[in-house]
Parts: structure tokens; sequence; C-alpha cells
């Protein structure tokens, strides 16, 4: 490296320094450069050339094409600076002035084509203020916002799991908590704010300046919330983006409203794609356009647990469910829909490009035809009367955009024909221009006799005459050369001087006034993204009804009916994931009433235990977030939550082992279950010693039965949990049948009432290709353990005052919980 810089690079190590953190593309020409460290890491990251420059590394990429090496840096993890011109090189006498325009990390992405069109991208901002953990969501790409506190870190946690953000803020003092906050093994963005950023009368004014509001009071957010949410703004405003018009008012991530599902949950269920086989979502997607896919995991991952707004819902997947034509053409039509909520997000910001405005265009255009169908179902009335006029905008679309425009605003392709006068005559010049350069030439070889004369035009010389060497004493006195050539002269002429002028003028002024006309039409389209937004969250709620109406006429599913009462009846459920990879899936039935709330489920491996606990739960999730479910009939109560311990998983990097896992997930249910919730459970107690894990299986099913008093299905090997039903009246025994042929063992994935009379883990040894011999000695060895370790079966009932002591605990606990919500929504 030079010891003294150049102007200019003074100018990018002067910008340089004020964004240390990030990668900064710095515009030279047509290239975004990157140099010194920047330049390597550019390079590593996306496969460019490493050059140099005066013996400083350096590397660039085409500005046209920036798109597509932004995403391989923010997949790297990189946070980028967009360092851009700001005046024009031709209208500066001394160095062109540049100052960064825009920030971008994971978490602000807005452009189309770095974004997963079915999938939320959350930047999340977590602070510690006064004893309370705060957490605000913002998904800058869509507008959406959400808001929780908590005492418990664990809430925040099991909230960051769920909405799997891209990015992470994080207030200062929370830096040693991250790692009870964050999971070990994540690799999301972070970052780290200051404790000066979380001021109240700055966070006010920050809410104020974004919603253009004058108070944040109404928002109804406690002093914490409000200095959290302001922290993000101040955050998102120094990202150079214009965020405000677009971002709806925080809505809570804790909120009642709601069935809980905590990530272990999620995660235990497969409700979204992973690394294994199936998903809820997956199943059930039936989704057209990228705003119902959004909506549709967004429904999964909160059920209702309002009856009325559930049967609202179920009301119109019913009537689609009934009327396949109506379904259809519904379907047709949201094929022509597009993201309309991510363009919004784009108009708002200034970052909508051509081909945003031809998509509102055309989803505009199909509007009267969604909503005549709908008419035709009196059920839709509500939702066809919330359409709101368009007419205005779309007149202003047809009229001011091309059917196909150019990606290039200013290339003259993007504004339609006769919307601007000056423009039309602009655009009609340059496309005479080459019929009149033909007229010039063939003019010109007339009045000059050389035949093979040429009228040329580039970059460098403009346009221009070029005569071959064997010609050039044909050349009129008119002709003023300009270029020598080994082969050719190249001239200009007075002519061809005034012609180019009038056409790079025409050129320049039609760069200039397109660019102008097409600001004038968002600025114009900006009025009317509340419109936009209806719009959008309307028909993404109808692209998740047609799903729900499509599967369910698809598969044969019911739809659920919802009581009052604390019964629940699935008849003939099936699993909505694993039928689809089942050829001959057996059914099965369950039923809870108050003689019947707690199942202990017994059965071999491989008989189909998990396969039934998950596929009650997952019953009951599709019907509360309003979708018909895959059983013959189906009556339930509403749950105000599901909880789910199943299988065996460790994190090894957070140093906690498959059984501490285990008792935390036991430990999440016993704390948050309520008499209204759901509770399946498999294999408690499994990850410790034979004596133990019976004693904690036993003991928890005892806190639950007795504490909680919850519906709840208890698959395990512990046959011995069974004298619980001696024990206890509404306890239960069910069992899967097993039918045994020839010494070998047929699993018939039935349940019916009673206990496995064994585990026949050895026969599955056997399915699995363990050697015989070792098979033999098992069997010998398990005579003698059977024998020799019988468990005494003298375990006592619980006794009243024992009883007494359990609930009124789990009842303060509960009221305690539930205080600490109320004061904080």
């Amino acid at each position: 490296m030079s010891e003294k810089l150049t102007p200019m690079m003074e100018q990018y190590q002067n910008i340089k320094n004020k964004y240390e953190d990030a990668i900064l593309l710095f515009r030279l020409g047509d290239f975004y450069e990157a140099f010194f460290e920047d330049a390597k890491l550019l390079s590593e990251a996306t496969q460019i050339v490493l050059t140099s420059r005066n013996g400083y590394p350096m590397a660039g990429v085409p500005y046209h094409s920036l798109d597509q090496y932004l995403k391989k840096l923010i997949d790297a993890g990189y946070k980028i600076a967009i360092c851009d011109q700001i005046e024009e090189a031709s209208k500066s006498k001394k160095l062109v002035k540049r100052e960064v325009t825009r920030i971008i990390t994971p978490g602000t992405i807005i452009e189309e084509n770095l974004l997963n069109s079915e999938v939320n991208n959350y930047i999340l901002l977590a602070s510690f203020l006064n004893d309370q953990y705060i957490l605000v969501a913002a998904d800058i790409s869509t507008g959406d916002m959400g808001i929780a506190s908590s005492e418990d870190s664990e809430d925040i946690s099991d909230i960051i799991n769920k909405l799997n953000p891209s990015q992470l803020i994080l207030q200062e003092n929370l830096k040693e908590q991250r790692k009870y906050i964050v999971p070990a093994n994540s690799d999301i963005f972070t970052e780290y704010l200051e404790d000066w950023n979380f001021a109240y009368s700055s966070s006010v004014e920050y809410i104020k300046s974004f919603y253009d509001i004058v108070s944040p009071d109404f928002l109804e957010l406690s002093k914490e919330e409000i200095i959290a949410l302001g922290a993000l703004f101040k955050y998102l405003e120094g990202t150079h983006l214009d965020v405000l018009k677009h971002l709806n008012y925080p809505r809570s991530l804790m909120g009642t409203d709601s069935m809980y599902i905590d990530s272990d949950t999620i995660e235990n269920l497969s409700l979204f794609p992973s690394r294994k086989k199936g998903s809820l979502y997956s199943s059930i997607k039936a989704t057209l356009t990228s705003m119902g896919s959004r909506k549709l995991k967004e429904w999964l991952l909160n059920p209702l647990n309002d009856r009325k707004k559930i049967e609202k819902r179920l009301d119109y997947v019913e009537a689609l469910f009934h009327d396949g034509d109506i379904l259809n053409n519904i379907r047709s039509c949201l094929k022509e829909v597009y993201d309309i909520e991510r363009i919004v997000s784009r108009l708002a910001t200034g970052k909508a490009i051509p081909r945003d405005l031809h998509s509102l265009r055309k989803t505009l255009q199909i509007l009267p035809e969604i909503t005549e169908q709908l008419s035709s179902m009196s059920v839709f009335d509500e939702i066809v009367s919330n359409f709101p006029d368009t007419l205005e905008e779309l007149s202003l679309l047809e009229n001011g955009v091309m059917e196909n425009p150019s990606s290039v605003v200013g290339s003259g392709e993007v504004v339609e024909y006769g919307f601007n006068k000056e423009l039309d005559e602009l655009r009609e010049l340059l496309n005479n221009s080459k019929k009149c350069l033909k007229e010039f030439e063939r003019e010109e070889k007339r009045k000059s006799g050389i035949n093979n004369l040429k009228v040329k035009y580039n970059k460098v010389f403009g346009y221009f005459v070029e005569v071959p060497k064997g010609q050039t004493d044909r050349v009129p006195d008119y002709y003023t050369r300009k270029q020598t050539l080994v082969n050719a002269e190249r001239y200009i002429t007075p002519e061809i001087k005034e012609f180019e002028e009038k056409v790079l003028g025409a050129t320049e002024r039609i760069e200039d006034l397109e660019r102008a006309i097409f600001n004038n039409l968002c600025d114009e389209l900006n009025k009317s993204l509340k419109k936009f937004k209806q719009i959008s969250e309307l028909l993404s709620e109808l692209d998740v009804y047609q799903s729900n109406a499509y599967i369910a006429r698809r598969s044969k599913y019911c739809r659920p009916l919802f009581t009052k009462e604390r019964n629940m009846y699935l008849k003939n459920s099936k699993h909505p994931v694993v039928e689809n990879f089942v050829s001959d899936f057996v059914s099965n039935d369950i039923y809870f009433d108050k003689e019947n709330s707690f199942y202990i489920l017994t059965g071999p491996n491989m008989s189909g235990k998990s396969t039934f606990i998950r596929q009650v739960a997952l019953n009951v999730i599709m019907a509360q977030m309003g979708s018909f479910v895959p059983a013959e009939d189906a009556v339930m109560p509403v749950y105000d939550r599901v909880f789910t311990r199943i299988g065996a998983r460790d994190d090894l990097a957070g140093g906690v082992s498959t059984f501490l896992v285990e008792m935390m997930e036991t430990a999440t249910i016993l704390s948050k279950a309520t008499e209204n919730s759901l509770v399946v459970l498999d294999e408690v107690g499994r990850g410790t010693s034979t004596f133990d894990g019976i004693s904690i299986a036993w003991a928890v099913s005892e806190y639950i039965y007795e504490a909680i008093g919850c519906h709840t299905v208890f698959a395990t090997h512990f046959t011995e949990l069974t004298e619980l039903s001696s024990m206890y009246e509404n306890i239960n025994n069910l069992t899967i049948k097993v039918a045994e042929r020839n010494g070998e063992i047929i699993f018939l994935h039935k349940l019916k009432a009673g206990v496995a009379s064994r585990s026949h883990g050895i026969e599955v040894a056997r399915l699995a290709g363990i050697p015989e011999l070792v098979l033999e000695r098992a069997s010998e060895i398990l005579k003698v353990i059977v024998k020799t370790s019988a468990i005494d079966k003298t375990v006592k009932v619980l006794s009243t005052d024992e009883l007494t002591k359990i609930k009124k605990k789990k009842k303060r606990k509960m009221h305690r919980d539930q205080t600490t919500l109320f004061d904080n929504q």
C-alpha cells in the first residue's frame, strides 16, 4: 500500500471508519468496490477475483448484479454498508460526493430475491430492564410487529426458537446470558447495543416518529416495552430504511387469544420442515400465494382459543369444502395473486422496482373475479365488503406501467405509452433514430460515391462515419477527421453532430423523465398503503381457507365440533403426516371425559404408540387453527395449551444430556399446564436407571392427574405405571394389539383397553438384524431379571392432605403466572 492515499481513497477510508463492523461496498462507476480487508472478505465469500490497486487489495462487483452478491454475503453472516454516489459525476468538477445509503443485515432485507417467500424474516431485540426480559420482533419485509415481556428468560428463549429470526439484537447487559436465551449451536446473526440506547425519553420520540402518533400511550405498553421498542426503531433508523409507513402496531407475542405451544412441542410434533421426513405444514399446505403460506405458518404457531373465532374460520372452510367449482375458481384466481404484502414494504421504503408495480397491477386486476366468486356464498359477505375500492389505483397502474416493464427505470421501457406526451416524443425520436441513420448512410453513399461507407456509434466517440483507407481520397470537404484506424478513417459531419446531440440529449432526458415519472407513481401508490395491506391480509387468509378446504376434500377430513364441556372424542383418527407415507394406515379412537381424563398407553416398540399420541395433539392443533381434521368424527373442547414430551434429544454443545433435556421439558409441562390443557408424554424417565425412571414417571403422572387435572396420554414401556389405574378411578389403560404367528410378531397398530403383556424388545431387535446368538443370550438374561427385579407393588395412594397441599401449590403458582401476564399486558 502506498504511504499517501489518493483523495478518492481518503474519502473511502473516512467513510469506512464510521462503519468498521460492516463490509463497505464503495460505488465507482459501474462497480461497487471493496478495499483492504473488506476486499479479502468479499472475494472469499463470493468467489470473485481479488486484485490490487496501488498495492492494496481490491475486489468489486457490477452494480446491476449487486443482489446476487449480497445474498452470498448475508448467507456468510456479514453486515454490508452500501456507499453510493449522491451526485452525478458529470456535474461535479471535484471529487464526487458519496455517502452510505443503506446498511443491510439479515434482518433488514426487503429485496424479493434475497428472501424466502414462504417464511417471515424477523429481526428481534431482547433487553433486560427492571428485572423484566423484553422481546421486540419485527419483519421489515411485511410490517409485522410483536412484543413480549416476562420475568423468566425461558419464555423469551422459547419465543426466539418459535420465530426463528435471521437477526438478534441484544442489550449489552445480556451478553453473559446469551447462552440461556439462544441455543448454543445457533448461528443467528447477533449484535449488541450499549445500555445508553435504552432510554425512555428518546424511545418515546422514536415511537412517535415511526408511527406518526402524538403519544405511545394508546399502544398500552409498559415503560420497559416502550424503551425496548424505541431502541429497535433507533437501530432501524441507522440502517437508512424509511420503515415508518408500513410497520404495524405491535401485537402481543404472549397473548391470551391463542393456544400456547412451546418450541419443544413444535419440534416434537414436527409442525414445520426439518431434517426429519415430513411435517404437518408440508402435509396440509395447498396455499397458492407466498402471503398465504406465511399466514398458514402463523396460524399453526398460534391456534385460536376462542370458540367463536374458530367456528368462523371453519364456516369459511366448510363453504368452500362443499362447493368444488367455486373452490377451483378461487384457486385459479389466487394463482394470479402476487406477494403484495412485501411489495407494500418496498413501496414504503422507496425500494420498489418496476416488477413490483406490474405485480400489484395484476393482483388488483384479479380482485373483481375473486369477490364475484365469493359473493355467491353469503358466509363470505363480510370478507367481500372488507375489500377496499382500488379503481383509481388500478387505473394509475394500467395507464402508467407497461405490461412487461424493463427492470431498469430510465430505459424508456417502464412507463406506458400515452401516459406522458414528452416521454412519448423522446422515445419516438429514439425509435426512429436507426431509421434516420440508415437514411443518412444511404444519402452519404450517394453523395460521396463511397459504397462501403458506414455510419457507426460507440460510447467513446459517439456517432461517426467510417471510410475504408482506400476510399479516403473521395471524402467530401465537410467531413472532419475524428480517428485513424489501421484499415479505416473515422469522420464526423455537422449533420451527424447535430443528430448525436439530439439523440444523446433524448436518451439522457428519457432517463431523467422516466425515473421522475416512476417515482411519482410510487408516491401516489404510497397514499394507498393501508388499502394494499388490507387486501394482502384478506387474500392471505382466503388462501389458507381454500387450502384447508382443498386438503379436507382430498384427504376426506371432517369438520370438528367444539363443545363447552370438557369432553373430547376422535373417531377413526389418523396422523395427518404419516398417513401420506403409509398406504394402509390404521385409524384409532380416543375419548376424554370426567371418567377418562388420563390414559397410560403401553405396547412394544414400533407398535405405533408415538404416532398415536402425536396424532391426538395434531388433530387438536389443526382444529383450533381452523382446519378440518383427519378423522371420521371429531368433538373437542377448546384447549388453552398443548404440551408434548417425546423422544430422546440432547444439547451437547450446551452441556445438557439427554436425560436432563427430558427432565427440563417435563418440568415446563408441570409448571405451565392447566386443567384445560392437553398433554401427551412419551417415555418419561427412560433416560436414567429403571427404578429411578419408574419412580419419576409415577410421580409425574400423579402430579398431572391430581394437581393439574388435564387431558393426558402417557405412552410408556413401564408397565408398572398401569397400576395407577387401580389406584385412581379416572386413569385408564390402553395398549396396542400385537399378534404372534410362527414365532414372529405382527404389529396391528390398533388400540384396545388393557396392558401390554410384554415389550417384545428382543423380537424388535431380531427385526433390526441383531445376531441370533446375542438374542438367545438376551432371552436368558431377561428371564433372570424378571424373576429377581420385580417391583413390589405397594405404592400408596396420596393422602387427602397431600393432595390438598399439591393442588394449593399448583393453584398459587398458576395465579402468580396469570397475574404477571395480566400486568404485562
